[in-house]
C-alpha cells in the first residue's frame, strides 16, 4: 500500500510554509467558507452578498498562488509555458497539455451553457406558476 506521508521523506516534515503550499490552504479556507455561507442564510441575498465578499477576496488570492513561486524562494519550480524566457516545456509535453485544456475549457462552457439553459427555463416556469 502507498504511504500516506509524502511530506515527511520529501521535506523532513509533514508540512513547509512554503509559499505556494500556504497561498493553496488560504484558497482551500476561501472555497469551503464560500459553500457554506450560500446557503447559511435564511435569507438568500444575504448568504449571497457574504459569499460574493468571499470570492472577491479568493480572486484576489489566484494571482498571489501563481506568482509566489517568482516572488520568494520556494521549493516549486518556475513557471514553465507563460514567462519572460519563452515555453521551457518539451514539445512532446506541451502538445497534450494544451489539447487537454481546449478540451477541459470546451468542457466547461458546454456545461455552463447547459446550466444557464435550464436556470432560464426554470426561471419561466416559476414565472408561469405565480402568474397563475
Amino acid at each position: 500500500f502507498p504511504s500516506h506521508d509524502k511530506g515527511k521523506p520529501i521535506w523532513g516534515t509533514w508540512w513547509v510554509w512554503d509559499a505556494r503550499l500556504t497561498s493553496m490552504l488560504i484558497l482551500f479556507f476561501l472555497y469551503l467558507g464560500y459553500i457554506i455561507l450560500i446557503d447559511a442564510f435564511d435569507e438568500k441575498s444575504k448568504g449571497e452578498k457574504i459569499a460574493a465578499i468571499i470570492s472577491i477576496i479568493g480572486f484576489i488570492n489566484v494571482p498571489i498562488i501563481k506568482f509566489s513561486v517568482e516572488y520568494w524562494n520556494s521549493l516549486h519550480q518556475p513557471a514553465s509555458i507563460i514567462r519572460s524566457g519563452g515555453i521551457a516545456i518539451d514539445p512532446s509535453m506541451l502538445k497534450p497539455l494544451l489539447l487537454m485544456f481546449g478540451a477541459y475549457l470546451s468542457y466547461l462552457v458546454f456545461f455552463a451553457l447547459i446550466r444557464i439553459k435550464t436556470e432560464i427555463n426554470l426561471n419561466k416556469i416559476l414565472r408561469k406558476e405565480l402568474q397563475k
